[in-house]
């Protein structure tokens, strides 16, 4: 039953996908791509997702501290802790453009991430690299003056990975086919509310270019 019910939650971003580049009677308005160039040629733009608003669903199981709360159900089908998210996907001026799903597990080298974007009008992208401890939320802010099991406002940021690089661009559809790059995940929280919820945002930005 648990395995059926993992399986689906899997899947529906999977169908998701599929239906936004095989269903032609769907006409998806196409927003302008709000990008810039890099000295190098490459090619620049922010994705945003806004907590807890878009935070379509979540599952998973095993130690994650505040980024497991809220979760739909405990699936402890494996000994490592995972976690699944499926949220809205935004541009940088706040329109929603989309949908991504956020795979983060613990691995014997350390703790990984892996994005999926699906832009019904432009295509996809999948993304892989750094994931973030699972203290890492609880230590930014702890420092920023948050206390344990009480509400908090205020301004904690922290980006995943080094030097302006969480991960790479492992693959695209249609608009973004044939591109590589990386990327960069950065949090910023503003608050914890009364049910647990983190407030606050997490930007993408990725960088590609065409592969030779």
């Amino acid at each position: 039953m648990k395995a059926t019910f993992v399986l689906g939650f899997l899947l529906s971003f999977a169908t998701a996908l599929a239906a936004a580049h095989f269903a032609p009677w769907v006409s998806h308005p196409r927003l302008a791509s709000l990008t810039s160039v890099v000295p190098n040629g490459g090619r620049a733009e922010r994705f945003v997702i806004r907590l807890p608003a878009d935070r379509i669903a979540a599952n998973g199981a095993g130690v994650l501290g505040l980024r497991g709360a809220q979760l739909t159900g405990d699936l402890s089908l494996t000994a490592a802790p995972w976690l699944a998210e499926q949220f809205k996907l935004r541009d940088v001026e706040g329109n929603v453009i989309g949908v991504a799903a956020r795979h983060w597990t613990e691995r014997p080298g350390g703790p990984t991430a892996s994005w999926a974007l699906a832009i019904p009008s432009r295509g996809s992208i999948f993304m892989g690299g750094a994931g973030e401890d699972p203290a890492a939320v609880e230590g930014v802010l702890g420092r920023a003056g948050y206390a344990p099991d009480t509400v908090w406002s205020g301004r904690a940021e922290f980006a995943l990975g080094e030097d302006d690089v969480s991960g790479a661009i492992v693959a695209g559809g249609r608009e973004f086919g044939g591109l590589s790059g990386h990327y960069l995940e950065t949090w910023t929280l503003t608050g914890r509310d009364t049910n647990g919820a983190l407030r606050g945002t997490i930007e993408l930005t990725t960088v590609t270019y065409k592969s030779p």
